[in-house]
């Protein structure tokens, strides 16, 4: 099994507003697809506040409309991503992680399971006092083969995109605050979205009590810049100076523009259903 703690990564954080909210994938999908020009696998830091991500089987609902108009009467901010399949939820207890993996700096191309077990791995060995597992969490909110999970908790769900010169693994930690609100908002939001009908989607039937924070498993105060530098502490070579370089070059630019023009018309699309 691949081991990247001993290599040198790159950092790249993304601390984002409501209003830039359409970065996070953005740059995600810019970087993998610049993954031939990464001198190295890069960490990938975001968070957002208060925004309930969808997925695109979420356009499915029959009564999508009345689904987003809920997530906004709640005040809470809305967008849908090109990967992965449903909905979670995104606010200030939670740290959003990514690992991009280069196919040539790692050595080759890695399985699907292989890859998420990278991250796997990163993550047990920041929380070496928590036995954490891997396998769905049924009634969780976007249950997933490699959800993570301690004494049948989910406190994380990962999805991975990937291309001919690399693989990148997301992550999201629920590391402290109110994880039952968050179930509970995700789960009314699909009641109001089927509304009864046909569930011909399978889209989840959602026990809040089915997950947790890393807060209420290690019973102490945990912040998210904490949690960050956990993950971090795990590679002792790190820096952000070749990433930024990589960033201005004018391939990268010309990524970046390309990948948040077809974000952005999948928000059209989704605000055509409104």
């Amino acid at each position: 099994m691949i081991n990247i703690s001993n290599q040198h990564v790159e950092i790249f954080d993304q601390p984002l507003k409501p209003a830039n909210n359409l970065s996070s994938f953005t740059y995600t999908n810019a970087i993998l697809r610049a993954s031939d020009q990464l001198p190295s696998p890069v960490l990938h830091f975001w968070t957002l506040e208060d925004t309930v991500i969808l997925g695109l089987k979420d356009q499915r609902l029959p009564h999508l409309s009345t689904a987003l108009n809920y997530l906004s009467n709640k005040g809470l901010h809305y967008f849908i991503r090109n990967s992965g399949g449903l909905a979670v939820a995104s606010d200030s207890g939670i740290l959003n992680f990514s690992i991009f993996l280069p196919w040539h700096v790692i050595g080759g191309e890695l399985k699907i399971d292989e890859a998420y077990q990278v991250m796997t791995d990163v993550v047990s060995a920041a929380y070496p006092e928590l036995t954490i597992k891997t396998g769905e969490i049924t009634h969780s909110y976007c249950p997933g083969t490699f959800d993570l999970s301690v004494n049948g908790q989910k406190i994380g769900g990962m999805s991975q995109r990937r291309n001919k010169s690399g693989v990148v693994v997301m992550l999201y930690l629920s590391v402290n605050g109110p994880q039952m609100l968050r179930g509970e908002v995700i789960r009314d939001f699909y009641t109001k979205g089927l509304q009864n009908e046909e569930n011909k989607w399978h889209f989840p039937d959602i026990w809040p009590t089915s997950m947790t924070t890393i807060e209420e498993l290690l019973c102490k105060p945990l912040s998210l810049k904490e949690a960050r530098q956990r993950l971090l502490n795990i590679f002792a070579d790190r820096g952000e100076q070749q990433l930024r370089q990589a960033m201005w070059s004018q391939k990268f630019i010309q990524y970046l523009g390309q990948e948040l023009s077809t974000i952005t018309r999948l928000q059209e699309r989704l605000q055509g259903e409104e």
